[in-house]
């Protein structure tokens, strides 16, 4: 990603052919735009792209790529979810990695894809002749030093320990921290700077931040605190079996956790694909639990919920059975 910002500041791509994929949905719409707005520098943009959605017909699109520009040095094809790049297009999918080994020079096709199987032709196809760019959710220190640059738009200043805050408890993605950074620069406008208490005030925490505060309560012991986040995720009509997925979810990861603590946070963060924050923290509350207990904690989830789905346990009764037990000293 770093070297493709390079290229289109400088402003003379490498390449003619790229695929965006990965879960970072913001910076994939980002570089979608820098990729539009790279066109607009060589001449008329509304003369020269194409965008494909779908299943569109694959001859159409690499058509659209050798079509010459028109008062412009490129044409640009965007082709969105072709599924090209995952099973169900096998035929189609041979076809464009046999065209892509000789792409026309004059046109850059930029493939969006939500599936992407790496062992394909097609994804071998474009690693060979041009770049294939996967968008992961950047660390927590990039997040921060982002998250103070787009305060500035608002004349607000944050502190980095606000910052850090305010990434871990959006973890939908950078788009839903935009999203809250929009609200805290009108909230916080007057005063000029955000703090973690304004954070606290205005913006929506996550649903598995909230589980994660219950289980963490339950580490310290203190049933009346996740009874009370238990109850609030209720108000609020939280589906209870999506709450004891991620309780379960929460036991294994502290588990893993565990087992690995000698290896460094980042090591095991890749390892079981979590941020490092949630592996320190995890950390943190394994030393409340041993390794038998969080093997029981899972088998219990796992018992209630087939009690849920049987009907022999109703859902709200079934969580607080899970909370009181493990908020229990005794356990």
């Amino acid at each position: 990603m770093k070297k493709l910002a390079k290229e289109l500041q400088e402003g003379k791509l490498e390449h003619n052919c790229y695929l965006f994929f990965g879960e970072e949905r913001y910076l994939i719409d980002l570089y979608e735009g820098k990729m539009k707005a790279y066109l607009e520098q060589s001449g008329d943009a509304s003369m020269n792209m194409d965008t494909f959605w779908g299943k569109a017909d694959v001859t159409d699109i690499f058509d659209a790529v050798e079509t010459l520009p028109f008062l412009s040095e490129y044409r640009l094809i965007i082709v969105k979810n072709s599924g090209l790049f995952a099973n169900g297009r096998k035929n189609d999918s041979a076809y464009a990695a046999e065209r892509l080994k000789d792409i026309s020079q004059t046109g850059i096709i930029v493939f969006i894809e939500e599936n992407v199987d790496k062992r394909s032709a097609v994804y071998k196809a474009v690693t060979k002749t041009g770049r294939a760019i996967e968008f992961v959710r950047p660390s927590e220190s990039e997040l921060a030093a982002w998250i103070a640059r787009e305060f500035k738009v608002y004349s607000v200043s944050i502190e980095r320990t606000a910052a850090v805050y305010l990434s871990r408890i959006a973890s939908a993605g950078m788009e839903q921290i935009q999203q809250e950074i929009k609200k805290l620069g009108a909230y916080c406008a007057e005063k000029k700077t955000v703090t973690i208490q304004d954070i606290d005030d205005i913006c929506i925490k996550s649903l598995e931040l909230k589980v994660f505060g219950l289980v963490d309560a339950l580490a310290g012991k203190n049933a009346d605190k996740a009874l009370e986040i238990f109850e609030n995720l209720m108000e609020v009509k939280e589906s209870p079996i999506r709450v004891l997925s991620l309780i379960a979810r929460q036991f294994r990861l502290i588990l893993q956790c565990s087992q690995m603590r000698n290896r460094a946070p980042r090591d095991i963060a890749a390892a079981i694909g979590v941020q490092p924050f949630v592996v320190q923290e995890c950390i943190k509350q394994g030393a409340n639990f041993d390794r038998d207990t969080l093997i029981c904690a899972m088998k219990d989830c796992l018992d209630a919920d087939i009690k849920i789905k049987t009907g022999q346990l109703g859902d709200t009764l079934a969580l607080e059975s899970i909370i009181v037990k493990y908020a229990s000293p005794n356990v």
